[in-house]
């Protein structure tokens, strides 16, 4: 990919390429460098290196773009980056299954361009990327579960899980205000802080699906009416 540009490389994957020239078009004057990829065939990890944040549609593409983004997320690359999944939705089954594959958000197609803007903008700011002169990692373990707030990464028992952006932002969050509540609206406003299409709602799904993904780990995280969540370490 080119050199990074000042906000930030985005990858767009999908064969329309009225879309695509539009994303690149609006993209590029906010100050992102863009690359369009029309297949999903031919996106790799490889292809993620300096990729910060991948729009992906590539519905009736063999991979799906969901089976991409859950491809990707399983390896080291595809964690570090972000991804936002934009198709025609038929039902709300396909947002959730888009969640569950490692999405960090998704959008109903055609998308105002101005929300779909302030999304990207939204995932480009919770995730952030690991500075070149960091020279120590910072770990937190609790139980089996270990947290690379370097890295990003989490594994239990030496055994990778497999994270959204949001969701590992939703976790450093609590780890920050370990064994001190933390309310719904505040995870809220500091991980969706454009609050586009969403509402305080979204926190216990995410964190639902967390719990989940972290196994008997999950037990950790706990919450209580009226004060929120904290993550007992």
């Amino acid at each position: 990919m080119a050199p990074q540009a000042s906000l930030g490389n985005i990858l767009v994957v999908d064969d329309d390429l009225t879309v695509t020239d539009l994303l690149r078009l609006n993209l590029r004057s906010e100050g992102y460098n863009v690359l369009v990829k029309t297949s999903t065939a031919d996106v790799s990890a490889a292809d993620l290196r300096n990729v910060h944040l991948m729009l992906v549609d590539g519905a009736g593409q063999t991979p799906s773009g969901i089976d991409l983004i859950s491809e990707l997320k399983a390896t080291p690359a595809g964690q570090q980056t972000g991804f936002i999944y934009y198709s025609s939705f038929d039902s709300e089954r396909s947002l959730i299954e888009a969640l569950d594959a490692g999405a960090d958000d998704s959008i109903c197609k055609p998308f105002s361009l101005r929300e779909m803007l302030a999304r990207i903008r939204a995932v480009m700011r919770r995730r952030v990327r690991v500075s070149a002169e960091t020279t120590c990692a910072t770990v937190v373990n609790i139980g089996d579960m270990r947290i690379d707030l370097v890295r990003k990464t989490v594994t239990i028992d030496n055994e990778f899980v497999n994270l959204s952006n949001t969701e590992y932002a939703i976790l450093e969050l609590l780890l920050h205000n370990a064994n001190v509540y933390t309310s719904r609206i505040e995870i809220f406003r500091k991980i969706w802080p454009e609050g586009a299409g969403a509402n305080e709602r979204i926190v216990d799904t995410n964190i639902s699906r967390l719990r989940r993904k972290l196994g008997n780990q999950g037990t950790c995280i706990v919450n209580r009416t009226g004060l929120g969540y904290m993550i007992s370490a």
